[in-house]
């Protein structure tokens, strides 16, 4: 079973959605109505990151309800929310979202644009929380073939017969 993930980062860090950056990627002009579509003309050729907090943190975290103090794994995560809202400000990050509940993965997502593989890599690396290890990390290609414009001032959920997607 599918299931999607909230926009909100792991462990109750939050990181806004972006829309994408110009290149190419505009909103067409707005219509009479300006139903909820795609925000993006093309496909978007990005990467994603799979994170998995590291599992004795999520063990310890996960039997007593209470974080665990460890002051580097709180540092490290700190350092992984500020450099991914810096991600975000450059317009490198397109989302992010976390798994919401108690699923023995307990994974979480970020997509953003690189230029190859090894700078999406090299990007996933220089994560504070995957150097230090908090965060398991994997990064894949991940091609987005459409961001919503939902969340742009103006849009609204329209009828089918306002706003026919093609089948």
């Amino acid at each position: 079973m599918c299931r999607t993930a909230p926009i909100i980062a792991l462990l109750g860090i939050a990181l806004t959605v972006s829309l994408p950056r110009a290149q190419g990627q505009s909103t067409a002009p707005a219509a009479a109505k300006n139903c909820v579509g795609k925000a993006n003309k093309a496909k978007i050729q990005a990467y994603v990151v799979l994170l998995r907090l590291r599992w004795d943190i999520y063990a310890k975290w996960k039997e007593t309800g209470v974080w665990p103090d460890d002051p580097e794994a709180n540092k490290a995560l700190e350092g992984h929310s500020a450099y991914w809202a810096q991600q975000l400000k450059s317009g490198r990050a397109i989302t992010a979202g976390a798994m919401n509940g108690d699923y023995w993965d307990n994974a979480a997502i970020i997509v953003f644009e690189a230029a190859s593989p090894e700078e999406a890599e090299t990007i996933m690396k220089n994560d504070p929380a995957v150097k230090a290890h908090v965060f398991q990390a994997q990064v894949r290609p991940f091609d987005v073939f459409w961001v919503t414009n939902k969340f742009q001032p103006g849009a609204e959920v329209c009828t089918e017969a306002q706003n026919p997607q093609p089948r």
